[in-house]
């Protein structure tokens, strides 16, 4: 019988290894969403018109050069303002990135609950990978097509459910042109897609490019992130109980290193596109996305029996854990913290590249310039290290300090650098302050998930974790809004720092009120 006992333990802990690398695999390819910044530059370039002044136009044209749909301006300033406009347009492609992550996690959540996280992780491996091949495609007209088909058919389907509402207590035997209303009406608007996408492609200046890019490594890529991220965690808190905040932080460790692979110039992304364009790595990373995350998710899967269960006695529904005030405080301070990352992520390579080519001053030469700008993805490289590191290291903190102790040092700890971070403008403090960013940042990954778990069980973590996150794709596009328009205004980034390192604050209080709740869940846990 021992014998039976002891493999029966060894095969329990094969398995429980077997889904820790399953989950690392799977979370270091969603992770390259924090990559994102180093598009920008290459994409400006293939979606819209170059911008010129009124001496460079003439002097291209004097040269013979190609100038058809250039944007022609007065003066330097004036071009400068539309490159930034022309960006930040771009940059909201990681915003709806992640506002489609977080909102996809509340019904991947329940799925994965029901369905258990392979089938649920292989979904997401589909969706990004399909997003990325898209947008790699952005230069064929069948793509757009189909875009603007996918866009009118989705409103087809509201009218019909519209429809249904209306008309659901008709007796259709009496009035028998109602049956064939609906496939007439989404027959219509698929037809008026592709319409319109034979009349709006290539003809708006490059909007048709950045709505394309809005909808495939926006939309679809964060909603392949949302179907696979919740899967490992969730699986990984039910096979290790007792080590919650390590487990999440190793799990999402992956995630928050995976920004390090676009960083490389000779072997990473940031080299390829170089070489290769930003379309064909589109293609190539759509590739990868698929096959990397559906060859993890096939290591993952929950506990047999009684080990899956919680030892927290207090399960809630995600409808109970709506109800409870201590849910929209956990919202709130995830919000806090996820803005003032994503805010630094959104913009990272390009802030650094401006900081170090205001530092040098104005007496450098284009050459120089390009080359301080390049500089900038450095600062990608060490953020997502450190965000990498962070999630395991405030995981750990957290199941030996207690979750509260971790949230208030982290919280003032990030507020402390948000505050400071447009001042710095050396490599080697730029190199500090964002991995300091993502460290703390990184947190959030791994305290999170494992709070969910200690307020609400771990039976429908997939669900309350996946409420409790959505926190985190309002704060990207909040994040990035506010990033945008201080950039704008005033253009300097310090004043949506400063924002975000107060409401960072805010956060270490609410994670004090806290204590309360925690005392709660352990008095429910001990009896």
């Amino acid at each position: 019988m021992d014998g039976v006992t002891c493999r029966i333990d060894k095969a329990t802990s094969a398995a429980r290894w077997q889904v820790l690398a399953g989950a690392i695999l799977v979370q270091l390819i969603l992770g390259t969403v924090y990559g994102y910044s180093i598009f920008w530059e290459p994409l400006q370039a293939d979606v819209f018109p170059t911008v010129m002044t009124q001496v460079q136009y003439d002097s291209a044209v004097t040269a013979g050069q190609d100038v058809a749909g250039t944007i022609v301006v007065a003066t330097v300033a004036e071009a400068q303002a539309e490159r930034i406009a022309q960006q930040s347009y771009l940059k909201y492609a990681f915003s709806i990135c992640i506002l489609s992550f977080a909102v996809t996690m509340v019904i991947a959540g329940r799925i994965q609950d029901i369905k258990g996280p392979r089938f649920t992780a292989i979904v997401g491996a589909v969706l990004m990978g399909l997003g990325f091949v898209l947008a790699g495609l952005m230069t064929k007209p069948i793509v757009f097509y189909l875009g603007h088909a996918a866009f009118t058919g989705a409103a087809g389907f509201v009218l019909l459910m519209l429809f249904e509402a209306l008309f659901a207590n008709v007796d259709r035997k009496e009035v028998p042109i109602l049956k064939h209303v609906p496939m007439a009406l989404m027959g219509s608007v698929i037809v008026a897609g592709v319409v319109l996408g034979n009349q709006y492609v290539a003809q708006n200046g490059g909007l048709d490019k950045l709505f394309l890019l809005w909808g495939t490594v926006g939309f679809l890529a964060g909603a392949g992130i949302g179907f696979a991220y919740v899967c490992p965690i969730a699986a990984l808190i039910k096979w290790f109980p007792n080590n919650k905040g390590l487990v999440s932080g190793l799990a999402v460790a992956g995630f928050g290193f995976g920004a390090y692979l676009f960083k490389g110039r000779s072997l990473g992304a940031l080299g390829f596109i170089e070489e290769n364009g930003i379309a064909q790595f589109f293609l190539v990373h759509g590739a990868v996305c698929f096959v990397a995350v559906t060859l993890g998710a096939l290591l993952l899967r929950n506990p047999p029996g009684v080990q899956a269960a919680s030892k927290l006695k207090a399960e809630s529904s995600w409808q109970e854990t709506l109800r409870k005030p201590v849910f929209y405080v956990l919202w709130l301070m995830f919000f806090s913290g996820a803005m003032a990352g994503l805010m630094v992520i959104g913009i990272v390579k390009v802030f650094a590249g401006e900081q170090l080519v205001a530092a040098a001053g104005t007496a450098i030469d284009q050459a120089t310039t390009n080359a301080l700008l390049l500089k900038g993805a450095e600062a990608v490289g060490w953020l997502a290290i450190f965000n990498a590191v962070g999630r395991v290291f405030w995981g750990f903190a957290s199941d030996h300090v207690g979750r509260t102790s971790a949230f208030v040092a982290m919280f003032v700890l990030q507020a402390g650098m948000m505050f400071v971070l447009a001042g710095m403008d050396t490599e080697l403090s730029l190199a500090v302050g964002a991995s300091i960013v993502g460290f703390n940042f990184g947190g959030n990954f791994a305290l999170f998930p494992s709070a969910t778990a200690d307020l609400f069980g771990a039976k429908n973590l997939g669900a309350n974790y996946g409420w409790v996150f959505t926190a985190y794709g309002v704060a990207g596009v909040v994040g990035i809004a506010a990033g945008n328009a201080a950039k704008t205004m005033t253009g300097s980034y310090a004043a949506a720092f400063i924002v975000a390192g107060c409401l960072c604050l805010l956060s270490a209080a609410l994670a004090i009120g806290l204590t309360t709740a925690w005392k709660r869940s352990e008095t429910v846990e001990s009896t």
